[in-house]
């Protein structure tokens, strides 16, 4: 009866809310925060001279196995180099966090009349004559797009901290084309506290998939889709990276952003970040129409295939799934020759100029 009564109260959370939310990893002693000195925690106990308590041990285990080891401290110590230098291209110090250059990657030039927005709150801005530009306001974890015509758009996570932002834009060429420009929300909107980023979305779910055409015109030789950014994948890697605070996922069998080729499945991403880049092999490849798929995954509770809950979730149909965000996508051609790619719809990139 009892276990009637546990399965009753999580399924009602599961229809509110989505997935169960608990505490993050990575925060050692408790201060709530995650630095050097959770480092020299970790250090102190696998010398032997300090003892954790339960929680502590759940919070510096990176790799999720039960148990604290020097591969952990090791998970740890990467996560926050990351943390240290940011998910931007480079940096460089300016007033603010919200302040940044824009230059030509090729010939290090500064770009006048360059946008630089943060979709989610509905602000953008333009780089003034030297390059440079100055936002109202960004948040830590927010996608920051970065576009200007003739150039392939960027996109990258906000940072939060002292420096600045410096990016570099590379031209648009026959080996470099805009398959998507948008700022896009995957998901069904089942999402709240712990989950990656969850503060920081503002758009509605468009669904759980989005596809998208392009042509070649030539025989399929090897290509690359780049991401510009994604950010809000709850997955056992992003936990153990501390970028999901969902420990319960810790368990869960790997899962992540799914991508497909003309309807093959290519790869799953399992970290959030910029400028993630997936090969495209010439094998799934087509002379003509291609569509690629990109599809985010159901969030599944750790436990055994007959675990009641599972059987209730899987009576009622019931599936929650990850929301994530990411923005622009790319196509790459790595052939010798070059080949022409055409992308279904017209790519408007943004007007240089005021």
């Amino acid at each position: 009866m009892a276990r009637g009564w546990l399965v009753a109260i999580l399924l009602g959370a599961l229809l509110a809310w989505g997935p169960l939310w608990a505490a993050g990893s990575g925060d050692v002693n408790g201060d709530g925060h995650f630095d050097e000195q959770d480092l020299a925690v970790i250090d102190a106990y696998l010398a032997g001279t300090v003892l954790l308590a339960d929680e502590q041990i759940q919070a510096a285990d990176g790799d999720g196995d039960g148990r604290v080891s020097q591969a952990d401290r090791d998970l740890l110590e990467q996560r926050l180099k990351e943390l240290a230098v940011g998910h931007a291209p480079g940096r460089i110090q300016a007033e603010s966090a919200n302040s940044g250059v824009v230059l030509d990657r090729a010939t290090g030039k500064p770009l006048a009349g360059v946008e630089i927005a943060l979709p989610d709150e509905g602000v953008t801005v333009r780089t003034d004559s030297q390059g440079r530009f100055q936002l109202p306001g960004a948040t830590k974890g927010k996608i920051l797009t970065v576009r200007a015509a003739n150039y392939a758009p960027q996109a990258t996570a906000a940072p939060g901290g002292e420096g600045g932002f410096r990016l570099e834009l590379e031209r648009l060429s026959p080996r470099l084309v805009v398959l998507d420009d948008s700022l896009h929300h995957l998901g069904d909107d089942k999402y709240g506290y712990g989950s990656a980023n969850y503060r920081e979305f503002r758009l509605r779910a468009e669904g759980p998939r989005l596809e998208r055409t392009f042509y070649l015109d030539a025989l399929p030789e090897p290509m690359r889709l780049r991401v510009g950014s994604i950010i809000g994948l709850d997955t056992a890697h992003s936990v153990a990276m501390g970028q999901s605070a969902l420990s319960q996922f810790a368990g869960s069998r790997p899962d992540g952003l799914r991508i497909y080729l003309n309807g093959r499945p290519l790869q799953k991403i399992y970290l959030n970040g910029d400028n993630l880049t997936v090969r495209l092999p010439p094998a799934l490849l087509r002379r003509g129409a291609n569509v690629l798929r990109l599809e985010t995954h159901p969030l599944q509770l750790p436990g055994e295939a007959d675990d009641e809950l599972a059987r209730v979730v899987r009576l009622y149909g019931l599936v929650n799934y990850d929301d994530i965000e990411f923005a622009h996508l790319l196509l790459i051609d790595d052939s010798a020759g070059g080949r022409h790619i055409r992308v279904q719809g017209e790519i408007l990139p943004t007007a240089v100029g005021p």
